[in-house]
């Protein structure tokens, strides 16, 4: 996958080692561990920038795409049957995990996400448009760098391929659009969902069934991220990675759920249209 995506856009390719192996097994102090060499890209990840702007939201829905499009004639059979609690395929399963979750509104949130998201996604989730995707286009993944002459970081190309799956398209964009209202303080974050799509559709159009859907799954990735993320430090305590998410995701989750879906497509249609003229009520057509 990666040597696929490498044809079309900087990503850090395998690289030889001196046996002429993509990955070895050496011994680093007491234990024995997999190595493997990748190839340096320059740059930060978006997490390492003080102040996201809208611009960057864009960016990372044009990237999210252009992804869509390089990866739209790869596949391998090793994705066929690749599983994983965080693919969002794997939404029904997170009952399992709810416990975690000790606060009580907290935890029927994630409930009434989840049980929306069985009966309205489930269902049809065969009939949507899928391929292989990254899986977890988050802030700690996304490689921006300082072009020539500006000041703002831009958007440039992508880490991390462990999480990658074959999948609904429409999931990626969610994920993409959840992972920026995390730190989203340059408008109110669930505006930021407005700019990725903008950005999206300058390379591939939503679907109208893709548009129905996108305000649940972008919940139903927030419920995932924060209910494992719970869940993960429960059996993992001290380890603040885990609570990255967390320390606004409540909140914003519940912003973001107490608005109804004709109200945030509104929001979103507005800024869609202010970027791309000509793209009237864009999202709120398809209800």
């Amino acid at each position: 996958m990666i040597l696929h995506m490498s044809k079309s856009m900087p990503v850090p390719e395998p690289v030889k080692n001196k046996r002429g192996e993509l990955k070895s097994l050496e011994k680093i102090g007491a234990t024995q561990n997999i190595v493997r060499l990748l190839k340096y890209i320059p740059g930060k990840i978006l997490y390492d920038i003080p102040e996201w702007t809208t611009r960057h939201f864009q960016q990372c829905g044009d990237l999210c795409a252009r992804m869509d499009l390089i990866l739209s004639d790869f596949d391998d059979p090793a994705y066929r049957d690749r599983n994983s609690i965080w693919f969002l395929s794997s939404i029904p399963n997170l009952t399992g995990f709810i416990a975690s979750v000790k606060e009580e509104g907290r935890r029927k949130l994630a409930l009434q996400i989840i049980d929306e998201f069985c009966r309205d996604v489930k269902p049809m989730e065969s009939s949507l448009t899928s391929g292989i995707i990254h899986g977890d286009f988050n802030e700690q993944n996304i490689l921006v760098q300082q072009q020539a002459g500006e000041e703002e970081y831009s958007v440039y190309s992508v880490l991390d391929f462990g999480d990658s799956q074959r999948n609904c398209l429409v999931y990626e964009l969610a994920i993409t659009i959840m992972y920026m209202m995390t730190q989203c303080r340059c408008v109110e974050a669930y505006k930021a969902g407005g700019y990725v799509v903008a950005g999206y559709i300058k390379h591939r159009e939503l679907p109208i069934e893709e548009r129905k859907i996108l305000r649940l799954c972008v919940a139903a990735r927030y419920a995932q991220s924060l209910v494992m993320g719970a869940y993960s430090y429960e059996n993992d305590p001290g380890n603040e990675y885990l609570l990255i998410t967390s320390k606004t995701g409540w909140t914003i989750l519940e912003e973001f759920w107490s608005k109804s879906i004709e109200d945030l497509y509104s929001d979103w249609d507005d800024i869609i249209e202010s970027l791309e003229p000509g793209k009237s009520k864009y999202m709120s057509s398809a209800l």
